[in-house]
């Protein structure tokens, strides 16, 4: 029997020098040591994230849009180990998480009520980058790993990408704003960091509610500016027909001069708007014909006309089902026509 243990355990350190061998249970709560959220080891990127004290739990990182101090989707965390496991510790916020190592996915997990360790990897050996992505707001609580591991923050040196715009920016419609949305998309196909800004309902000179100042115009110094984007894409006009088409030109005139003054080298570019069922084809080309001129006003804006792109022929395959906001194939699809145009203008 003895012999029989001692040749299942060199079988085991030879597998996990191989390919890793996974532990059987998780670690006690005294073999394993919390890497904080608040660590500086931690990259935290994708936009802005703010330190939030959560009652009966403690310290948490959440990401956060800035201009209205509230919790926003899209943010990405990520940490290198060395530990043979990692475990990540989250209280149940609803959604899903998406955990990444090495680039390859690992897990991916609905986060329940009764759910506040999730395992991301055992038996392994070297040191590993792990990302960690969320489809609805973004919260990290911290990482179990071994007591004697070491962490490090990773190197990051991407350009940023500061998408701003309605609820076709925020996500609305997708299965999973962190991962499948027009934002995180767009940036995974340019190789840069997307920053998801976009509010529903919400357009240059349109906050809502009324009484909101969330508006393009009113926050494009604290979400666009202040982050000093190397590159910025606006996705206004459905919510602005309820304004003159001159109005609208000449808000959106502003909101870029507005960045072109502050940023001026950072490139700019103006999406046009995209046939859905409920615009009138006259309202589609009235406010792209503005989007352009109020683009072409400025030196740093190019307009990315999506005029024909869609219609009733294709409405089913890109459209989610309310028929306004697309699906995952739809943000899919806008992101590849957007990466299409910026990368040509990059490469300059």
């Amino acid at each position: 029997m003895k012999k029989w243990l001692y040749s299942v355990g060199i079988i085991c350190m030879v597998a996990a020098l191989l390919t890793g061998c996974q532990t059987s249970s998780p670690p006690a709560a005294d073999e394993k040591q919390l890497i904080a959220p608040t660590s500086p080891e931690w990259l935290y990127t994708h936009g802005p994230w703010k330190k939030v004290n959560e009652p009966e739990w403690g310290d948490v990182m959440k990401g956060w849009m800035n201009s209205t101090d509230r919790p926003q989707f899209g943010r990405r965390a990520s940490i290198e180990t060395d530990s043979p496991y990692a475990i990540l510790r989250q209280r149940p916020i609803g959604g899903k998480v998406t955990i990444f190592v090495d680039g390859k996915l690992a897990v991916e997990q609905l986060m329940s009520a009764k759910m506040k360790e999730i395992p991301i990897y055992s038996g392994s050996t070297g040191w590993h980058k792990i990302e960690v992505v969320f489809s609805d707001h973004s919260e990290i609580d911290g990482l179990y790993i071994s007591p004697d591991a070491n962490v490090r923050k990773p190197e990051h040196n991407q350009k940023k990408l500061v998408v701003i715009g309605h609820s076709y920016i925020d996500g609305t419609g997708s299965s999973n704003r962190g991962l499948t949305s027009i934002t995180p998309v767009l940036g995974d196909i340019l190789g840069m960091e997307s920053i998801n800004q976009g509010i529903g309902r919400t357009d240059v000179d349109v906050p809502v509610p009324a009484s909101a100042k969330n508006s393009g115009l009113e926050r494009v110094q604290t979400d666009i500016i202040q982050l000093k984007p190397d590159y910025v894409l606006s996705v206004y006009g459905y919510n602005a027909r309820g304004m003159t088409p001159e109005r609208f030109e000449a808000d959106y005139v502003t909101f870029l001069k507005t960045i072109q003054d502050a940023l001026p080298a950072t490139s700019v570019f103006a999406s046009g708007m995209i046939s859905v069922p409920s615009l009138s084809e006259e309202s589609e080309l009235t406010y792209n014909v503005a989007i352009k001129n109020a683009c072409a006003s400025v030196s740093n804006c190019t307009f990315i006309d999506l005029a024909g792109k869609w219609s009733e022929g294709n409405y089913n395959q890109y459209l989610s089902n309310d028929g306004v906001h697309p699906n995952d194939s739809g943000y899919r699809f806008l992101a590849e026509e957007y990466a299409k145009v910026m990368s040509e203008v990059i490469k300059k």
